[in-house]
């Protein structure tokens, strides 16, 4: 068992500086591009909010006595998340995001309990449903280049 309050310490303040560096990383694409998003608009809100929640987080397990603490199972799969995503940063150099995100919402998935046939046909289901709700939006309704 790892103590909850150095656990979520170290986790608040890694989580703020990724933040960060999302953001400051994302403004490098632009932040728009004429009438629509440029490609830093996405990281910008995302990275922001990351640093935001994290930072207040921290402040917050700062100001309480949090005694509890988490099981390592529970850090495993923080762990295979991360593995998880650095995967579709990977992969969608490749094959593009929209098409990267269904083995990473399956990955995710499975990591967090669909093991049977009918779990992961539900979890794949709704991969490829979300990978069509994102192309939607961001490809037709946003006119935003996909690759």
């Amino acid at each position: 068992m790892i103590p909850l309050r150095t656990f979520d310490l170290g986790l608040s303040a890694i989580l703020t500086l990724l933040g960060i560096y999302i953001v400051s990383q994302g403004m490098n694409y632009g932040y728009q591009d004429g009438s629509v998003p440029a490609a830093g608009f996405f990281p910008f809100w995302i990275g922001g909010g990351l640093a935001l929640f994290s930072a207040l987080n921290f402040i917050k397990v700062l100001r309480s006595g949090l005694l509890a603490a988490v099981d390592r199972m529970e850090v495993a799969r923080v762990g295979l998340v991360s593995l998880a995503i650095g995967g579709f940063v990977v992969l969608s150099g490749f094959i593009g995001m929209i098409a990267a995100a269904v083995p990473l919402m399956v990955a995710i998935g499975v990591i967090f309990g669909a093991r049977d046939i009918r779990s992961l046909m539900a979890v794949s289901a709704v991969a490829v449903a979300m990978a069509g709700v994102l192309y939607l939006v961001f490809g037709l309704v946003l006119a935003m280049p996909l690759l």
